[in-house]
Order: structure tokens, then C-alpha cells, then sequence
């Protein structure tokens, strides 16, 4: 049959498989978007929130804009396609603070323990001056433009052999990190052995008794298995993570105006769905931790978590300030206080 008597979509089709160019069509987006990022697709924080970015910006650009997520690390690891995103082979990313650490040094100062003493006064850091300065800062030395940050939830522990309540409690214990010195610095401090061991083998260790316990966000204890063998868990919320909505700057910079302010506040809105969502799953993951994983749960004090930040933050902020230099470390700290002065006085 010839192309004459064929279907548009099949012709399009068997152009495109055939490698054939063809003629941009009415209808079709001037503007496309891949964005990359590890999280799998279903009912998450991150896949909910980029999925939701992505419907803000087709909408209100009229379908001029369209947006092709790639989700569960189909292009890459994080490094790799925040590495695409520099290049400008890839459009956006949401990296962790972890992986863009590693291109952005100063980035480790949001890793000093017990900082912030709620989600909200987190919030206010990112959206005020200390926040909006970094992302110049992140968009001037690496060449990707930073949008916004969001939360990538508070990181507890998980334990097995007895319950975590105060830092005496972890003395002798082994507890598995990322292989990242600041973690292991705080752990250290609290008198156990940090044992670095990658994400994949983290349940196996622990099953195994290699470590005694491991530390992430809730969610992440509760569909990566940790629930399944450990018998304590403790919402204490030593360190909170971030995402980074980043773009290839030369990529953005060819936008228009209006293309740029319509992406921009899809890059707000994508932050602000994960913020709610990722302080949602605190409670939502440790119940269901303790309701179908038969997890015994405790959620720390804020006395009780005094006592914690006493024994780490110091440590900590004294390594991060001999990494990114002790004004950054001071800048920080001045607009957590500042945000909690306007929050809570």
C-alpha cells in the first residue's frame, strides 16, 4: 500500500521508525521538554510532583510546551543525567542535594543535623534570600539553571535489637550510611560505627546483622524492605534532603520570556507538591511502618531531639565549614533563626 492511501498517525509512525524526517505538523509542540529523574513512576512525592509540573506547563502554555517524563532512572543515575542536563543533551533533572554535591560543593551545608526544627522552617529557607541566592550561586558555577529546591524528606532511623529514644542509646550500635562523610561524621558522634554500604544492599545487611539499623526518610524504610526486618523505628529527623529542579541553561536561556516564566512557575509549583507531599509521608509511612510491618514506632520530642542535635551539630558543622568555608555555614544558620523568629514569635 502506498503512503497516499495509508493513515496519517500510521505514516507518521512508520516515518519515525523508519528514521524518515519529516515536516512538523499542526499541533504538535514548538517546545519539548525531556525531564529525567530516579524516582519510579506510581503514587510517590517525586513522580506526583514532576507529573504535576508537567501538566501545569502544557496547560498554561496552550500545548506549545509539551513535557516527556522519564522516570525510574531510564536515562541514567542521577550523576549521569545531571551530567546530560550540563551538556544540554537532557532538558531537566531533579537531582538530590547528594548527587549535585559532587558539582556543587556548597550544597552540603542544608546537611547540617537537626537545623531545621520543622518542614515549614525549611520551606521558608529555600523560598527566602539564603535560598534564592544559592540558586544563582548553583546556576553562575556549574551553567545549569536551578529552579527551585524541594524537600526530599527528614532522614530517621531504623533498628533492630532495641529502640533509639536518646544518643546513649546508639552507643555499640552499627548503622548503615550513604557513602557520604557527613553522615557518617554524624554518626559517629552519636558513639556508633558508621558502616557506608550502597542503597541496594542496605535490607541485606541488616537482615544479615551485618549493621544494626540504617537511616532515610520513612517512605524510603517502607517500600525498600527496611520495614520487613527491622523491629524499632524512630522519627527523630536528623538530617533533612533536598531536590534540586535544574535545567540546561543554554537550553532555557533559547526560551522565551514567556516560556521561561511558565516553566519557572512549574518549577515552584513541582516544589511546593513534593514539600506537602514529602512531610505528609512522614506520618503516613510511620504508621503504616507500625500498622503493616508490625514496626515499633517512637516519634522523637523536640527535648528529646535537643539532646541529639547537642552531640552532632557542632561536629558536623565544623567539618561542612572546613569543606564550603565558615561563612556559608554561619548564612545558613542566620536565616533558619531568622525564619523561625518570624514563624514562631
Amino acid at each position: 500500500m502506498s503512503h497516499k492511501s495509508m493513515p496519517l498517525k500510521k505514516f507518521l509512525s512508520a516515518c519515525v521508525v523508519a528514521g524518515v524526517g519529516i515536516l512538523p505538523v499542526q499541533g504538535w509542540a514548538e517546545t519539548q521538554i525531556k525531564f529525567g529523574f530516579e524516582m519510579f513512576k506510581g503514587d510517590n512525592p517525586e513522580y506526583n510532583a514532576v507529573n504535576r509540573f508537567k501538566e501545569y506547563v502544557e496547560s498554561k502554555s496552550n500545548g506549545e510546551i509539551s513535557v516527556r517524563l522519564f522516570p525510574g532512572g531510564q536515562l541514567g543515575t542521577a550523576r549521569e543525567m545531571i551530567e546530560m542536563v550540563q551538556q544540554g543533551s537532557l532538558e531537566m533533572s531533579l537531582p538530590s542535594d547528594g548527587a549535585l554535591a559532587g558539582f556543587y560543593s556548597p550544597i552540603q551545608v542544608w546537611s547540617i543535623p537537626y537545623l531545621f526544627k520543622s518542614a515549614p522552617v525549611a520551606w521558608q529557607v529555600m523560598q527566602g534570600d539564603f535560598g534564592r541566592n544559592m540558586l544563582d550561586d548553583i546556576t553562575q558555577q556549574t551553567g545549569m539553571k536551578a529552579l527551585a529546591f524541594s524537600e526530599n524528606g527528614f532522614r530517621s532511623f531504623a533498628t533492630t535489637g532495641k529502640q533509639i529514644i536518646t544518643p546513649s542509646d546508639m552507643e555499640g550500635m552499627k548503622i548503615r550510611t550513604m557513602e557520604s562523610p557527613v553522615y557518617m561524621e554524624m554518626v559517629e558522634a552519636l558513639g556508633a560505627s558508621p558502616t557506608p554500604i550502597s542503597g541496594a544492599e542496605a535490607v541485606m545487611a541488616v537482615k544479615q546483622g551485618v549493621v544494626d539499623g540504617l537511616e532515610s526518610p520513612p517512605a524510603v524504610h517502607y517500600t525498600g524492605g527496611a520495614g520487613d526486618v527491622v523491629d524499632y523505628f524512630t522519627l527523630n529527623e536528623h538530617v533533612l534532603g533536598l531536590h534540586i529542579v535544574i535545567a540546561s541553561g543554554d537550553w532555557f536561556n533559547s526560551l522565551s520570556a514567556s516560556e521561561q516564566q511558565i516553566i519557572t512557575d512549574g518549577a515552584k509549583l513541582l516544589a511546593a507538591t513534593e514539600n506537602v507531599q514529602k512531610t505528609e509521608g512522614d506520618w503516613k509511612y510511620s504508621k503504616l511502618l507500625e500498622e503493616e510491618k508490625g514496626v515499633e514506632v517512637h516519634v522523637s520530642t523536640p527535648e528529646e531531639k535537643e539532646l541529639f542535635k547537642e552531640k552532632t551539630q557542632e561536629p558536623i558543622k565544623a567539618y561542612i565549614a572546613n569543606q564550603v568555608g565558615e561563612g556559608l555555614v554561619n548564612q545558613i544558620v542566620d536565616a533558619v533563626n531568622q525564619a523561625e523568629k518570624s514563624m514562631y514569635d
